[in-house]
């Protein structure tokens, strides 16, 4: 695969933008990260009045999801690509205008919510792109409730190197790197869980405020 486009896709991985994000990317996101989406659910162990936070939502499989469980609560999305936004404000309108969830867009350095917030936490396939990981693992526990979750699911190193567009942009992780960040960032029982798709192993690390 040539490096141009290689580049190219991993710019949009970051953050979809123009048509092709919106059109494109946003399918992508959704089927690729779909078994990752599901674990994650599990994970969570949601109940219908939680207060969910999803930071980089994308296309926005993970809040459809979530959204056939949280009846009573809020789910909240944050998402760094203003199109995932309006897209998923487009997608999301009914549940939008119900008060069950909102759309922001805004980095996971600086999430734009009061402390103590939420009772769950998740992201999905996004820490590869944190300019600085301990700062925005710093503001999803600041957004937590005492005894919050958080759910972080990525692509260890040794399964994101098998993609070429990992090579731009892209900062990898493996299991232990990653359970160590969480706990110096003032997470707690702090697990790993894996999980399989088509690429090989995914993890989630689970840590409670």
């Amino acid at each position: 695969m040539p490096a141009t486009l290689t580049r190219f896709i991993a710019g949009q991985l970051r953050q979809p933008s123009g048509l092709f994000g919106k059109h494109l990317t946003s399918r992508v996101l959704n089927r690729v990260s779909g078994p990752m989406n599901q674990r994650t659910v599990e994970l969570l162990e949601l109940h219908p009045a939680e207060r969910v936070l999803e930071v980089g939502f994308g296309g926005g499989d993970l809040i459809d999801r979530m959204a056939g469980i949280v009846s009573r609560g809020r789910i909240v999305g944050v998402d760094f690509s203003s199109a995932m936004v309006e897209l998923g404000r487009r997608r999301f309108a009914g549940l939008i205008e119900s008060g069950r969830l909102e759309l922001h867009c805004a980095s996971a350095e600086q999430l734009p919510h009061d402390a103590g917030q939420f009772t769950k936490a998740c992201t999905v396939n996004t820490v590869y792109f944190w300019s600085d990981p301990l700062v925005a693992l710093g503001e999803l526990r600041r957004t937590l409730r005492d005894g919050g979750r958080l759910v972080l699911s990525f692509n260890p190193r040794a399964t994101a190197q098998k993609l070429p567009y990992t090579r731009h942009g892209f900062t990898l992780y493996d299991g232990d790197e990653m359970q160590h960040l969480l706990a110096e960032a003032g997470f707690r029982d702090v697990r790993l869980v894996t999980g399989s798709q088509r690429i090989g192993e995914f993890m989630c690390a689970v840590g409670t405020k």
